[in-house]
């Protein structure tokens, strides 16, 4: 177990903690990449051949739109790669592993698990209070509810379910 950030609420056990051990896209972000980068470029083509030149404006437009594609996937693996998780028996808690801020957490509830491959690595999505809505097979929050909190690229992400299981049998 990696040593954990995060300050323990007074009666609470720690379970678990780590980091995420690989930090890639996920697939509806390299949808996101390839398809953004495409309608960007066939603009950024398209708006010269049509105007004849290459404007400040469409290069504004452009850079903008590259950015408006590629922001939120590169803030996602940054922030992802910073990361510190914790597993109490009381709540999960994510912290930045640079400046021990907690960035999110929530009351431990039973987490789904989706693999990500054959290295036992996989995601732990936990929903929080509200609930959420299934679409696609990816949980998406109600309107006005937190997002469930994930935790990518866990380690035995399958181990850490069973235990999650055990202890709320135990309480």
């Amino acid at each position: 177990m990696d040593e954990p950030l995060i300050v323990l609420l007074p009666g609470e056990r720690l379970l678990w903690s780590g980091r995420p051990r690989r930090v890639v896209p996920t697939g509806l972000e390299w949808f996101r990449l390839a398809f953004g980068s495409v309608l960007v470029a066939v603009f950024a083509v398209v708006l010269p051949v049509w105007d004849g030149r290459i404007s400040f404006m469409g290069v504004v437009i452009v850079t903008f739109g590259l950015a408006f594609v590629c922001a939120p996937v590169v803030v996602r693996l940054w922030t992802t790669r910073r990361a510190v998780y914790a597993v109490t028996d009381q709540r999960v808690v994510v912290a930045d592993r640079a400046t021990g801020r907690i960035l999110t957490w929530g009351d431990l509830r039973l987490p789904t698990v989706t693999p990500l491959g054959r290295d036992g690595l996989g995601t732990l999505t936990f929903p929080v209070r509200g609930g959420s809505v299934d679409v696609l097979g990816y949980s998406v929050p109600k309107r006005h509810q937190p997002a469930p909190i994930e935790l990518f690229a866990v380690p035995d992400a399958e181990g850490l379910r069973e235990l999650i299981v055990q202890e709320q049998a135990e309480d």
